[in-house]
């Protein structure tokens, strides 16, 4: 490089740093301006980081609602430190189901109303032959995942296939105006457990997790009380073959209480109590 286009190239440098040569400052040393390069460097990875926070920001505001994936966790930055905002009854929800789901890890696994959740990804890298319905589109397409769009109430899917059908904070909403639903239908959970009933195999098992505390209900959620809850699985021929129930804690976290304590809490604001549940077909549903 000749020195005229050395002193071409710092006079670039320094012009975008906020300072040139000339103009009755001093000379520059050759360790100065690698610094002011450095320096000019450092401001133009802030600029484009700043930007991509702009867009990012801009994305999550129009298009946040079909990206965001419902984890058990949210967390938040207080004093310099970061906290737990909340924590959801995922935290025991897909525990639950895991632990639940049958050994060795073969079969065909369905997952109503998956879009939110990653327990389709996590039954497929388990491997299972595993299914995904919902009325939305998929956020992604996860290998080894059939995505299927539509209503589990409706939707033709093959009858006596499916091993295992998880219901995973879900059935709370079929037939509210809730995830891409267009009209009510008071007995949507209803309907929708009999439409699982009749895609499970003889011997399988529907993993089921529900609102519990104080019968109730929002514009887009039931709350069940131990009654409502047994009454729904009967009605739609299951039987319920373990039950678990968690309380949300004044700490954040959750805990395993009886069902009676559970039961004397209001969920309408946030659930704040969820039932889980293994349920079978009744035994005459078998043969």
């Amino acid at each position: 490089m000749t020195e005229r286009q050395v002193r071409l190239w710092v006079l670039i440098v320094g012009t975008a740093a906020g300072f040139s040569l000339g103009c009755g400052q001093s000379p520059q040393t050759p360790k100065t301006q690698d610094l002011r390069a450095q320096s000019v460097s450092q401001k133009v990875a802030a600029r484009a980081q700043s930007e991509q926070e702009i867009e990012l920001e801009r994305l999550w505001k129009d298009r946040g609602d079909q990206l965001d994936l419902n984890h058990p966790l949210q967390f938040e930055i207080r004093d310099g430190h970061a906290q737990i905002a909340w924590c959801s009854e995922r935290i025991v929800e897909v525990p639950f189901v895991l632990r639940n789901l049958p050994y060795p890890f073969r079969g065909k696994v369905l997952d109503v109303g998956y879009r939110e959740s990653e327990i389709s990804y996590e039954t497929a890298s388990l491997g299972f032959e595993t299914w995904g319905i919902d009325l939305r589109p998929p956020l992604v397409n996860y290998p080894g995942v059939r995505y299927v769009r539509g209503d589990i109430r409706t939707y033709s899917l093959p009858r006596q296939y499916f091993n295992v059908v998880i219901a995973l904070s879900t059935v709370e909403h079929i037939g509210l105006m809730a995830y891409g639903s267009e009209k009510v239908d008071i007995d949507g959970d209803l309907r929708a457990l009999q439409a699982i009933h009749g895609i499970l195999k003889p011997s399988g098992r529907l993993l089921l997790t529900v609102p519990f505390g104080r019968l109730g209900k929002t514009s887009w959620y039931r709350i069940y009380d131990y009654r409502a809850l047994h009454s729904l699985l009967t009605r739609a021929r299951f039987q319920a073959e373990i039950e678990n129930f968690w309380l949300l804690r004044g700490n954040g976290g959750w805990a395993p209480v009886p069902w009676t304590q559970a039961q004397q809490i209001n969920s309408t604001e946030k659930v704040q109590a969820v039932a889980c549940v293994v349920a079978s077909l009744e035994p005459q549903q078998r043969r």
